[in-house]
């Protein structure tokens, strides 16, 4: 974890030295420019300091009473941002770049010229707080991003018709998996889980293009294989070379008693049902979405009946510890141990069940739909 700290107003300057000569010196030249400054004589002081005050720069002698100031500024910068300078009398080349090695901004040799010395801190004040500036609009964009993002998935309560539930853990704030739900009349519903490949934040941005996609083709009067078809048409002419979605769309349809899936390179739905307590793998296999131009789809159409209940997930839920077949017995085993629960408490339970206190290193969606 990072070393997390409030940048101060005033940039505190951190001296770690143990010539008391050197120390007063900076002490006066940093102050005379309008900086705070602390001292320490040793490493075990500086470090100390580091950790108890929201230092933004630290000026770090090599050689010190405890030790070398080199091993301070590995351990200081695998924790923190915090730019580190070395001054030091050794103008070893050998020094200096074991010094840029451990993690230093900059090295200054003794003896220090004042005005050289508080251009480079300055310098090095600018540049980190242009960094922690950028970190932060880094930080705002993914976290509008995933507001978005999460805009665009419906939640069970603006659609109690379609009686669905979803448990979502991601990776990311803003990531590539995702859901929807598209109520089509009296009784029927459209529910779509898809995941893109990749994980960084420009599959985000292809997952909300995809999810308004997908708003412009499902309709009532096609079959969920000619909207996947049409899907796949429109995504190959506009994804990057190596990108791809893979979807599964289900088609509840409750008056009737038929569901509809559509399997596009995805992970198999399971069904529970409510007259056995059995849950059942549906094994399909299908072509990923936009990268084929004869891309076949898995299509299977089976009954069901009033309280059966369908799940529709993502792979990071049964690749969660590498074994892709033993999650998939994982996710069985969960269906039924949770069959008696309220459909939300199940998807809730189900992963965590799965999951266990580890992060997910991949996203995961678990949509749960009640007949």
């Amino acid at each position: 974890m990072k070393h997390q700290r409030t940048e101060p107003q005033v940039p505190l300057v951190l001296i770690v030295d143990d010539d008391l000569t050197t120390v007063l010196i900076l002490e006066h030249l940093l102050r005379s420019a309008g900086l705070q400054t602390l001292r320490a004589g040793n490493l075990a002081e500086g470090e100390a300091l580091f950790h108890a005050q929201p230092v933004t720069l630290i000026l770090l002698d090599v050689h010190l009473p405890d030790g070398n100031g080199l091993d301070l500024c590995q351990k200081l910068t695998a924790i923190s941002s915090v730019p580190i300078l070395f001054i030091s009398g050794d103008n070893d080349i050998t020094t200096k770049t074991r010094g840029f090695a451990a993690g230093g901004v900059d090295y200054i040799t003794k003896p220090l010229s004042g005005p050289e010395v508080l251009a480079r801190v300055r310098t090095h004040l600018r540049l980190h707080a242009a960094q922690q500036e950028l970190i932060e609009l880094h930080a705002e964009h993914i976290a509008r991003l995933a507001a978005a993002q999460q805009t665009l998935m419906p939640q069970a309560t603006d659609h109690p018709e379609a009686r669905f539930e979803v448990c979502i853990r991601q990776a990311q704030q803003a990531g590539g998996d995702f859901y929807t739900v598209v109520p089509l009349g009296e009784c029927v519903a459209d529910y779509i889980v898809a995941d893109a490949s990749g994980h960084d934040l420009g599959t985000s941005l292809w997952t909300a293009a995809f999810k308004t996609l997908l708003n412009e083709c499902i309709s009532a009067v096609d079959m969920p294989q000619h909207t996947c078809r049409s899907i796949n048409d429109s995504l190959r002419r506009v994804l990057p070379e190596s990108a791809y979605f893979t979807a599964l769309y289900a088609r509840l349809e409750r008056k009737t008693k038929r569901l509809t899936l559509v399997n596009a390179g995805h992970p198999s739905a399971i069904l529970l049902s409510a007259a056995t307590g059995e849950a059942q793998l549906l094994e399909q296999a299908g072509d990923i979405l936009g990268v084929f131009s004869d891309a076949s789809f898995g299509v299977m159409e089976l009954p069901i009946q009033p309280g059966d209940r369908l799940y529709l997930y993502t792979d990071g839920l049964v690749e969660m510890h590498g074994n892709r077949t033993h999650g998939c017995t994982q996710v069985l085993h969960a269906c039924q141990h949770t069959a008696q629960q309220p459909l939300a408490a199940s998807v809730n339970n189900m992963v965590t069940a799965i999951c266990g206190d580890h992060q997910p290193t991949d996203d995961i969606v678990l949509l749960g739909i009640e007949v």
